[in-house]
């Protein structure tokens, strides 16, 4: 399957020389383009953003390392200027992918850049903020205001009167200024290898899914009667919207019921409180029905926005999503490609949406219980490495180790339910859990959660060992407003942001060694403990992603369309006739360990699908 973009491929970037000169020039390019509360990406996606009648891309800035600059129409520059050089945007996934757009729809002429690189995931990867005005500031000490930025809503370049137009040009130019600056500070910081995951994540974006749109239109039809019957349930339906918080809580009143502070559908006090009185009243359970269907509506519309006339759904994967361990997210408009529900829902099925035509199939593969194999292997648990070597059936590997299973038989087949006991105490334990909590998340008693703890920390001993020395070093750094940074074994940082230390609850005047408060930035800066096991897990978790961007780029070196991931697993789109070979070869990825970590046991599963499930 080709792109429906000319993209090329990613290859080494010139080294700086003497900090001025580069061997090929370096260019920061910056869009500026109308939008409103209608006309936007985060609610359109890129694609159905690019397409919108009222989109118009009205502004280009474009700075050179050696001083040049251009700021106006961009289809006034010499796009010419930028064949075979690098380019640099700081969202590379929007200015990178409109020009691509633009040149398929012969806005400006096509040129092939040699390299397109954001400097939004340089930032992030370097254990900075992803936005430039918060890059800029703790990198570079200099406050770049937005306020422009915010009072282009909703204006048109022949609108804006000649002292706000000198006033976006200026703004312009300063991103692109500032965006080849954090290069210049951070780029010998971010490897090439990090750079070409940056690159495949946005080529995978551009190259979008395929969706069978008939499927799509029948279940927009479907959730709109849904909402129809739904929405006459609820009382002040005349008067007032649905959710009308005062509406809602008028008739809790009158009913002498205390309204939950939040009708949040994240919010379990607000669930829980529902689904008692919804029991009663059943406007009540008509309301929690409703936000459910009217989510799932918006994720409908959202699929809707961003599907192109060739049948295509174009969304965003964010390189570096999760700050802390890299991991991989969706972006992009209410839809978050990486967290669609499973399974049928009020009549839909999202992930049935993404369906190729009789003669492509999908091949979908994941890494098998990735985040077990690194925890163990970080841990030096060789023993039980071993025996996941010689095993076909990890859990039934672990229930041997454990001393709960010698059988000749498969476990899954003589004793299913133990095997779902072990599969439990492994997922479960592995990162400091305690009985109390162990008990919550497994069904378990106390007693059984107890027992299942300690049998796994006895056994475990190695991973044990390892939340200890992760926790004793974090204890001895004495950290005072500094940054805590862990070695990943594939050379990455593990950056933490600010830690500071807190005394023990209960007793101020005593410091706990062990009680640390983790302060992240970008967040909602609340004190989260730090201990070893939270530490054993970010590093487990970054060093499966790892793990996994390193499969990624050497599938797409071999040729392989990529169209999505989610987590640990790749979705791949190829012929109908080629999906089995396919497979086989995604699977020998997979199971093939990155150089730098050759030890660590990997296995993999796969399937070949019409329909996209999982």
């Amino acid at each position: 399957m080709s792109s429906p973009f000319s993209t090329t491929a990613p290859a080494a970037l010139a080294q700086n020389v003497a900090g001025a000169f580069y061997a090929r020039m370096i260019y920061a390019v910056d869009f500026e383009t109308y939008y409103d509360k209608k006309c936007s990406i985060r609610t359109l996606g890129p694609m159905g953003y690019f397409t919108h009648p009222d989109f118009d891309a009205y502004l280009v800035s474009v700075v050179g390392a050696d001083g040049y600059e251009f700021v106006g129409n961009p289809r006034d520059f010499d796009w010419s200027m930028l064949e075979d050089q690098v380019v640099l945007s700081h969202n590379a996934s929007f200015d990178e992918t409109l020009y691509l757009f633009g040149a398929e729809q012969g806005w400006w002429p096509t040129v092939s850049t040699k390299e397109w690189h954001c400097t939004a995931d340089m930032s992030v990867y370097c254990g900075h903020p992803r936005s430039l005005k918060k890059a800029s500031e703790e990198v570079l000490g200099v406050d770049l205001s937005k306020a422009t930025r915010d009072n282009m809503k909703g204006k048109k370049w022949d609108n804006m009167d000649p002292d706000f137009q000198k006033e976006v040009l200026a703004y312009a130019t300063s991103d692109s200024v500032y965006c080849l600056k954090l290069w210049d500070a951070l780029h010998d910081k971010w490897p090439e290898f990090e750079r070409r995951v940056s690159r495949i994540n946005r080529v995978c974006s551009q190259r979008g899914l395929p969706i069978d749109t008939e499927l799509l239109q029948k279940q927009k039809e479907s959730i709109a009667l849904e909402l129809f019957d739904v929405e006459n349930s609820i009382p002040w339906i005349d008067h007032a919207p649905p959710l009308s918080r005062k509406a809602f809580n008028n008739e809790c009143r009158k009913l002498g019921l205390e309204p939950p502070e939040s009708l949040a559908l994240s919010d379990k006090t607000a669930n829980d409180w529902i689904r008692v009185n919804g029991k009663k009243y059943m406007w009540i359970e008509g309301v929690r029905k409703f936000r459910r269907v009217n989510a799932l509506k918006r994720k409908l519309e959202s699929f809707d926005y961003a599907t192109m006339p060739n049948g295509r759904f174009y969304g965003n994967l964010m390189y570096f999503g999760a700050s802390m361990t890299g991991r991989f997210s969706g972006a992009g408009g209410s839809l978050n490609l990486q967290n669609l529900p499973r399974g049928e829902m009020f009549g839909c099925n999202l992930r049935h949406l993404i369906s190729t035509p009789p003669d492509k199939r999908l091949v979908v593969a994941d890494l098998s219980q990735i985040e077990v194999r690194t925890l163990c292997w970080l841990a030096g648990a060789k023993e039980i490495l071993d025996d996941i070597r010689k095993s076909d059936d990890i859990y039934e590997a672990f229930a041997n180790f454990f001393g709960m299973y010698d059988g000749d038989k498969p476990l899954k087949e003589v004793d299913p339910a133990l095997r779902h006991r072990v599969k439990t105490m492994v997922l479960g334990c592995g990162y400091g859990v305690g009985p109390k909590k162990f008990a919550t998340i497994s069904g378990m008693s106390e007693d059984e959660a107890a027992d299942a703890v300690k049998l796994y920390r006895d056994k475990m001993f190695k991973v044990v060992g390892y939340w200890n020395r992760l926790s004793r070093a974090l204890g001895k750094s004495n950290l005072i407003d500094k940054k805590y940074i862990t070695k990943l074994p594939s050379g990455r940082n593990l950056n933490y942001g600010v830690i500071q230390s807190h005394p023990r609850e209960g007793n101020p005047e005593r410091p706990a060694r062990d009680y640390f408060a983790h302060i992240v930035k970008n967040s909602a800066r609340r004190p989260v403990k730090v201990y070893g096991g939270l530490l054993a897990e970010n590093a487990s978790q970054a060093l499966a992603r790892d793990v996994f961007a390193d499969a990624l780029v050497r599938m797409h070196d071999r040729g392989l369309d990529i169209i999505c991931h989610v987590h640990d697993e790749v979705v791949i789109e190829t012929d109908k006739d080629k999906a089995d070979e396919v497979l086989a070869e995604i699977i020998e990825i997979f199971k093939t360990p990155p150089e730098w970590i050759p030890d660590i046991p990997l296995d993999a599963e796969g399937k070949v699908l019409n329909r996209y499930e999982k």
